[in-house]
């Protein structure tokens, strides 16, 4: 039986509802300049036997043993196979490599989706979409990459146009192409809410036969994992917004890829990173952003020593000991809240107040689940921490740095993990600055479309990349550049 016992109050009245009362109901914007009401009594509920709130459970913190010493690097001869062989060897034009990943079933795939999306559309109007003509609306995408323009229509324009393009197609039948185009069947969709819903039902088909694609070449030994940004403007529920991109707005892609730029397995972030059912039944959950690498490592063969190298976003101690147990070395750098609470890492604060140089560095080894993970703090213009399961702090080398004091370039010392770091994470600004050079600018409002442009660039820097590979094998040294090669592409498809 529950206790009701009145206590004063001299500012809540909003209790007092259940008395009768036979005032007029006061406006709510005339109560504002009103005097302040006398307190009146406010009821309280007393429970005779109060239940104990249980309190929240703390996460449980890292406590690693970490010594200060030398790290033993171990033994990280790559052993896998990077040579290219059928069907790579057998290509000869570089139409031959783009069709590689648009090939035949996807084209008639979407093809047929856009003749049924059509149909669904207004089935008094269908348009018959053809691989032909699909083809052909490719090579006018990849065009305009070459040579934008400010308005779709100025395509024709007698002056200004592409005469390539007024000869391939007209002008009404590229924007009703443009207005079918569709990856997959709308009667299969599931809402939010029901089981089996996907937020990227749309694109998926693509999203998987590219990703296949990409993940059958045969991988470099050096690979990194960064985030891209698809730029868009359109309000969507995909959207993100990274300040320190050129780029600030857009689709957010996660992409595994090699040095010089060549992406071999990609995602798009959906607000969905850290589902369970995104995980195999031998993966363990690492937390959201580690199990972005877990993911896209998955096509990386197991004990072959491929190294694997990310930024502060991804490294965790156990993502580095869980890809070692695999066979995979990695190396990131790391914030130092996940290098545990027994590792006293020295602050920038700390580190001006001792006074220490620049180039100054540390080190520690610490056995994380039985494997030994080093981890190194340099100071530059800032310090920095990096964490690796195959290389540590010695050997030192020499960098130059530009001293404000002294108006000249000076050497400072740099820990051998720096070095690695620097010479393999930049594959996907590599990436970045190639789309950048010759991008497909058409606007739409269609998210789809917009990662559907983004990804039919990526594809055509693969497919260059993959042909300039195929020819350093053969040994030939004459190779096109990325216009030459796009224009070779958009020709023959047209």
């Amino acid at each position: 039986m529950l206790v009701i016992q009145p206590t004063s109050s001299s500012s809540n009245t909003a209790n007092v509802a259940s008395q009768p009362s036979t005032s007029r109901q006061v406006n709510p914007r005339s109560s504002r300049v009103a005097s302040r009401p006398q307190a009146v009594p406010t009821p309280r509920i007393i429970s005779p036997s109060p239940q104990p709130v249980r309190p929240a459970r703390p996460k449980p913190k890292r406590e690693y043993i970490r010594r200060k010493m030398d790290f033993q690097p171990p033994d990280t001869t790559f052993t896998g196979v990077d040579v290219l062989e059928q069907p790579y060897t057998t290509f000869e034009t570089p139409l031959q490599y783009f069709l590689h990943f648009f090939d035949d079933d996807l084209l008639d795939h979407i093809a047929e989706e856009s003749t049924k999306y059509s149909i669904q559309k207004d089935c008094s109007k269908p348009v018959l979409v053809t691989k032909t003509e699909l083809k052909k609306y490719l090579g006018i995408c990849l065009l305009l990459g070459l040579v934008p323009q400010p308005n779709i229509r100025m395509l024709c324009n007698s002056i200004l146009g592409i005469p390539l393009i007024i000869e391939t197609m007209t002008l009404g039948n590229f924007e009703k192409l443009r207005s079918v185009i569709h990856f997959n069947d709308n009667i299969n969709y599931k809402p939010r809410g029901e089981p089996g819903h996907d937020r990227l039902f749309r694109i998926r088909p693509l999203l998987e036969t590219l990703r296949k694609k990409c993940q059958a070449v045969p991988k470099r030994e050096t690979l990194s994992v960064d985030d891209q940004m698809c730029a868009a403007k359109a309000c969507n529920f995909l959207r993100q917004y990274l300040p320190n991109k050129p780029h600030k707005w857009g689709y957010k892609l996660l992409v595994l890829c090699y040095d010089k730029g060549f992406a071999y397995d990609f995602e798009i972030y959906s607000g969905a990173e850290n589902d369970p059912e995104l995980r195999l039944p031998d993966e363990c959950d690492l937390e959201a952003s580690s199990n972005i690498v877990v993911r896209l490592c998955r096509s990386v063969p197991r004990n072959q020593n491929y190294k694997i190298f990310f930024d502060n976003y991804y490294t965790s101690p156990e993502l580095i000991s869980y890809l070692a147990k695999k066979g995979i070395h990695t190396l990131g750098t790391v914030n130092k809240g996940r290098m545990g609470m027994t590792l006293k890492i020295p602050s920038q604060k700390e580190l001006t107040a001792a006074k220490r140089p620049r180039g100054y560095s540390e080190g520690w080894v610490a056995t994380v689940d039985a494997v030994p993970v080093s981890a190194v703090l340099w100071l530059d213009s800032k310090s920095v921490v990096l964490a690796s399961s195959f290389v540590g702090e010695q050997p030192k080398y020499k960098v130059k740095r530009f001293c404000k004091k002294r108006k000249q370039y000076t050497e400072v010392n740099a820990p051998n993990i720096i070095g690695h770091y620097n010479r393999h994470m930049g594959g996907l600004d590599l990436l970045d600055s190639f789309i950048g050079k010759h991008k497909i600018k058409m606007r739409t409002r269609k998210w789809y479309m917009r990662i559907f442009y983004h990804l039919l660039d990526v594809m055509l820097i693969n497919s260059w990349l993959l042909y300039k590979r195929v020819e350093t094998q053969r040994e030939n040294t004459k190779m096109m550049k990325l216009r030459e090669f796009r224009l070779e592409v958009a020709k023959a498809l047209c």
